[in-house]
């Protein structure tokens, strides 16, 4: 069967773009063609005309981009008779023949196979599959637990030399240093339950990792090959298993000395505060890390229940004073206008944002997003519809949902009452400390 894989535009910002990551693994295991829209510049209805002589069509769905998704689908359909798969984040808020929800590399091979075998797309039962416009999938249960056998990515097939031509970045936060970068991932899974997230539902919550030789292997081809010199990881849970973590960070040191080479490496998702330790952290400063991400995501504690953060901001702040003796910058990310946040409860992140130790803090206006306990409650209480949610983590005036407590005007004043601790700090990864 021909199948085309389809990266649809919204991928890119004025100054942001997202890497297709996840295309390189589902093309390890299904023969196929990328139309990435991000690097092309194709309207929906050349996009459809492009669909035409496939049997197959995969889209990528993220909050951002449902409904141009949906235009897609729509438009593709009156070209053609090809079987449309969604899948990604927010494959369910989509009408298509069938949508894969969490890791789909070994369950789309599986509904490739099944629709070759059956022309009527009669495919029988998937986990994680929902078939038919009207049919919402159930998260799958079962996960993958070795990750090479998913496949090295050929970064060349998903066009990074390009995605570097126009200005693909994926930077340390506090930093001045800007570098060719490229992302990578090592680990999937989350055991944790925050309820605004969607990892745990999309990768399962048990960590699973790539053999260190794997990543190390990666890190080489990236280096050498595609002249790259930041990696970013894009895992959740990097340093979750600090054994693990700091035998990763021994083999990269250990690669950088055998070859005399600088490279410097990124967790721009953040990383697990409860499980860093000084050890790992000066592990981390000599590998190449100039930062270390961490999510309080509030001040308040209340919020933080209702998060189900499990953290405790004293605690973290012990974290920080161990990431500044390493020689790291620490940044936080912070999530504003939870549900049932109160004004009491911004004052409170205000304060602690102000107070904190922190280099940098990153904050994001809080988003339902499919797949998270926090976005079903909200649908099961009328507050939200699934046609409506566009993700938006900065502009307040085009927020899809504000808790009742909070206006508009009270999260626009409390960005402009932390604008000086968000901004990046003017320093050079040389300048900052090597721990003893």
């Amino acid at each position: 069967m021909r199948v085309l894989l389809i990266w649809p535009s919204g991928m890119r910002g004025k100054d942001w773009m997202v890497f297709p990551l996840g295309l390189g693994y589902l093309r390890n295991s299904v023969p196929c063609d990328i139309l990435d829209c991000s690097l092309e510049a194709v309207d929906n209805d050349g996009i459809a005309e492009r669909a035409r002589g496939y049997d197959v069509v995969g889209i990528t769905v993220w909050g951002f981009n449902t409904q141009n998704v949906q235009d897609i689908i729509n438009r593709i359909r009156t070209r053609s008779s090809a079987k449309i798969v969604v899948g990604g984040p927010s494959a369910s808020l989509v009408k298509a023949d069938y949508a894969l929800l969490g890791e789909a590399e070994e369950r789309f091979s599986e509904l490739i196979s099944r629709l070759a075998a059956s022309p009527s797309g009669q495919v029988g039962s998937i986990p994680g599959l929902g078939i038919g416009t009207e049919c919402a999938p159930e998260m799958p249960s079962v996960f993958s637990d070795n990750l090479d056998e998913l496949g090295v990515v050929d970064y060349d097939a998903l066009r990074l030399a390009d995605y570097h031509s126009a200005g693909y970045k994926y930077w340390m936060y506090t930093l001045k240093d800007k570098f060719v970068t490229a992302p990578i991932m090592a680990t999937r899974g989350c055991p944790y339950k925050c309820a605004f997230c969607a990892g745990p539902a999309l990768q399962g919550s048990k960590l699973r990792k790539h053999s260190i030789e794997y990543v190390i292997a990666t890190i080489e081809t990236l280096y050498f090959k595609h002249g790259v010199r930041q990696i970013s990881f894009l895992d959740d849970n990097l340093t979750l298993d600090a054994r693990w973590a700091k035998r990763l960070c021994e083999a990269i040191i250990q690669f950088k000395q055998r070859n005399a080479i600088e490279l410097t490496f990124a967790t721009s998702n953040g990383v697990r505060y409860k499980t860093l330790d000084l050890e790992l952290l000066k592990l981390m400063r000599q590998a190449g890390w100039g930062e270390i991400v961490l999510a309080p995501e509030s001040g308040s504690e209340r919020t933080l229940s209702r998060m189900r953060k499990d953290l405790d901001l004293d605690v973290v702040d012990e974290k920080v004073a161990l990431v500044h003796q390493a020689g790291l910058n620490a940044v936080a990310f912070f999530i504003v206008g939870y549900p049932g946040e109160t004004h009491s409860d911004l004052e409170q992140s205000r304060n602690y944002i102000l107070n904190s130790k922190f280099d940098r803090a990153i904050v994001n206006l809080f988003n339902p997003i499919p797949g998270t306990p926090i976005y079903d409650e909200l649908l099961k209480t009328g507050e939200i519809k699934p046609e409506e949610v566009k993700l938006n983590y900065r502009s307040v005036e085009a927020l899809q949902y504000v808790t009742p407590d909070l206006t508009r005007d009270a999260l626009r004043l409390f960005q402009q009452q932390v604008a000086e601790r968000t901004k990046f700090r003017e320093m050079w990864l040389k300048d900052l400390p090597l721990a003893a």
